[in-house]
């Protein structure tokens, strides 16, 4: 008799353990699908008018696909950072860094709407300072070096690029004030904090 109640007590237990793990899966599976893809949310459209007013500043289309989450964004060799494409499952956090920071982390914040300033490794150090006192303050806006980047500043917001040929210029600040949370922002509200890396300021 005690061996039949073992018996059903461990085919209780089991099944109850056995549907329990077929749920954590369930749930993992759905988390993973979420963040391997946000493409649905978005639609293709041309590229936007360049309505701010700044010379010089290029826009692109958007496309579904340049939304789409992945495990790896490959390191460009081009000089000028993309202004979209897919990205990693986390921003970058906006902020002032001093040291190159992740392509697919920095695609994902230029989606909720930052400005990406870069810069190259050997630029003066008084530049560096000058846009870093440009920069302070703004919320949504990163600021790095870019190695292999010749130009001496690019900025780049999600589908929108302007390429700075010598320093200083207005329209840096002009830029930022415009397409910082701007117009061409895909997830308007959307956070550049509480993801990853950590802002010298």
């Amino acid at each position: 008799m005690n061996r039949k109640i073992y018996f059903l007590l461990a085919v209780l237990a089991f099944s109850v353990l056995a549907c329990a793990n077929e749920g954590m899966e369930d749930s993992a599976h759905v988390e993973d699908t979420a963040n391997m893809t946000s493409s649905g949310a978005f639609h293709d459209r041309d590229a936007l008018p360049n309505d701010s007013g700044i010379e010089g500043v290029q826009t692109f289309p958007d496309r579904t696909v340049y939304h789409d989450h992945v495990k790896v964004v490959e390191e460009p060799v081009e000089e000028i950072p993309p202004a979209f494409g897919a990205h990693l499952a986390a921003w970058q956090n906006c902020g002032i860094y001093d040291q190159p920071i992740g392509l697919g982390n920095a695609l994902h914040s230029l989606e909720h709407g930052a400005v990406w300033v870069t810069y190259p490794s050997d630029l003066p150090i008084d530049q560096v300072e000058a846009l870093r006192a440009t920069v302070r303050g703004n919320d949504f806006v990163l600021m790095s070096p870019y190695p292999q980047q010749t130009k001496p500043v690019i900025l780049t917001a999600w589908t929108v690029q302007l390429v700075i040929e010598s320093l200083p210029d207005d329209r840096i600040a002009k830029f930022i004030e415009y397409y910082s949370e701007g117009p061409q922002n895909p997830e308007p509200g959307a956070s550049c904090q509480g993801a990853i890396g950590t802002p010298i300021e």
